[in-house]
This record gives structure tokens, sequence and C-alpha cells, in this order.
């Protein structure tokens, strides 16, 4: 681990145990490598059922790691105790997609916010009103905020009072798992401009989940693109997002919306995506496992599974990766008999 990662994940696999008659276990993550440098934001991008969330999840300890390990500033947090993750809490804190659902309605803002400082850090009272205060003043809202109670506040407020409580236990890296996609998009620009105010103003290191290539663009650093539970392509926010290699990160980029809607129709039909990641031909241990879905498949992502290979800053697991970024690639045929 260098010196500059906060948090460090190799080869994390996540099973989830399933009987027979539900089908069987179900791996959600595959393999995946990832690093998040202090002050650094990486970006989790893809679809639903692509393991983005399942990967912060481990790292937060909800759910265990079947395989591999999770490092974070040097010290293996893999299958840490639970009095272990109650000391953890003290440098990374979580933000969901829905506030009011991880909230109790019958308490007051201020007591939502306090209630890990009094758990976790046992601090005085005076102290614990005080950094109640400066939270809610850091996310934008008044001290009279701390006397409400959540349904009191509109959507994009609730959010805020989400990130005020993370922030309010002064840590180093906070998960932010689908944190904008339930708010429209003035809002979703406010809160996204809020976090890299944030981000600057703490030192703060961010995991930002999104299934929206063109909101991880704008917050991260780092974007890495997972298909499937696996990493399909890695690499510097801006040259991912504005020359994609990989297939699925070029109809991820395809799927966000431009003002001029003849350009919106021509890039969809260009990259349309059919089926869906959780497809049974899409989570085969044979070949690429996005091959049942792409233009550009030829016999061998049939039979022959890609590994991530550097590209310039970029790495890309596509047997065709090369063509891509040369702009030679032609359209592939699937070998007979395949799906």
């Amino acid at each position: 681990m260098t010196d500059s990662a906060l948090l460090q994940v190799h080869g994390l696999e996540v099973t989830y145990r399933r009987s027979r008659l539900r089908g069987g276990d179900v791996t959600a993550v595959r393999g995946v490598d990832l690093t998040v440098d202090r002050g650094e934001t990486v970006g989790l991008v893809g679809e639903s059922g692509s393991g983005k969330s399942t990967i912060g999840s481990a790292v937060l300890g909800l759910v265990p790691a079947s395989r591999g390990g999770i490092e974070f500033d040097g010290a293996d947090i893999t299958h840490g105790t639970r009095a272990d993750r109650r000391l953890l809490a003290r440098r990374m804190q979580v933000v969901f997609q829905d506030p009011y659902g991880s909230m109790n309605p019958a308490h007051t803002v201020g007591d939502t916010l306090a209630e890990a400082l009094r758990h976790n850090l046992r601090l005085p009272a005076d102290e614990i009103q005080e950094r109640v205060l400066r939270a809610l003043d850091d996310v934008g809202l008044p001290p009279g905020a701390a006397h409400r109670h959540p349904a009191a506040f509109s959507g994009g407020q609730r959010q805020r009072i989400a990130i005020a409580r993370a922030l309010v236990m002064e840590p180093e890296f906070v998960v932010c798992d689908e944190a904008v996609s339930a708010l429209d998009l003035s809002v979703q620009a406010q809160v996204l401009n809020l976090l890299a105010r944030l981000k600057r103003a703490r030192g703060l290191s961010y995991l930002f989940i999104s299934h929206d290539l063109a909101v991880v663009r704008y917050l991260s650093d780092t974007v890495v693109v997972l298909y499937a539970g696996r990493v399909v392509e890695r690499g510097p926010a801006v040259q991912v997002a504005d020359h994609p290699l990989h297939p699925y990160t070029r109809a991820l980029l395809a799927a966000a919306p431009v003002p001029d809607p003849v350009a919106q129709r021509r890039r969809q039909a260009e990259r349309r995506l059919a089926g869906t990641v959780g497809t049974a031909a899409a989570r085969t241990s044979v070949g690429c496992a996005f091959a049942p879905r792409c233009a550009f498949a030829q016999e061998v992502c049939w039979s022959v599974q890609p590994d991530l290979v550097a590209h310039d800053t970029v790495a890309v697991a596509c047997h065709r990766g090369e063509e891509i970024a040369a702009g030679t690639a032609r359209p592939g045929r699937p070998p007979a008999g395949a799906a």
C-alpha cells in the first residue's frame, strides 16, 4: 500500500448465499482491485446489478467479503469486529440514496446528528452541540434546523442533513452510494457542488457510487466502470468519460441525455444496449461477460475472459480495446449457436 493510499481493495469477491430453490449462490463482485488516495474521489459506475453498491457495502462492513482484502490506512479491515467498526466510524462514514429512510422520523435533526457522537465518541453535551451546528452550517442549513423533524424538509434538504450526519464525525473518508440519484437535476447539481466544496475544505476522500457516468465524471478524479461484478475500464475521469474504450462504457455514456434531441437519438441508436447485466449469459465465467450484449463481440470474446490491460492512462478489459482506441473497430459476429 502506497503512502498516499487511504483505501485499498484487492481481489475482492462477494458471494451472496442462497438456497437452490432460489437459484443458488450469486457472486456479485469478482476479483475487484481499486485504490482511493487521500483527497481523491473514485467513482464507481455501472448499471443496477453491476456490483458497485456491494463493493461499498463490503468496504463499510455491511456485507462480508468472500475472498480478497480491504485495507484502510494500512490496516486490514476485511473481517473487522463490531468494536473495530465502531472505532472505524470515526474515520469512515456513508451517505445513502434515501436519507429519509435512514432517519427516525420521531427524532429531531439535532438528535439524529448527535446520536453517533454520544454512542461512538461519548463527547460532552456542549461539544456535541458545537459539532452539530457546525455540520449544519457546512451543508448550508440554519441552526434552527436542529430543532425540526425530517418530515419538515424537502428531499434535497434531507440529503444535506444526511451529509451533515456523516460530517459530524469528522471523517476522512465517505462512501456516497447513489447519493444524488433520487434528486431532480437542479437539486442534484447543488448537492454535487456541496460535496465538491466539502472535499476541498475538509480534505475528504470519496468513494462515489452511481449509475450515471456524467454525474461520476463531474465529481470524480478516477472512474472505475463495473460490469457483472468485474472492472472493465479504469482511468482518469475526463479520459474515461470523453474517450471511453470499452463498449459498455460507451453505451453508458450514450445513455446520458444531451440537449440536442437529434444527437441524442443518434447516440442511443449507435450504442443501444440489449438485455440486462443480470442475464444468465452476462454471469458466465467463460469469455467476456459483456459479449452477449456487445456489438463488437467476436469469437474470442465468447471463449476467453479479457484481462485488464493498460492503454496509456486507461486500463480496459476488452479484446478489441486497441481497435476501439484507434477508431478501427468494426461490428463483430457471434459464433454459431450463440444466444
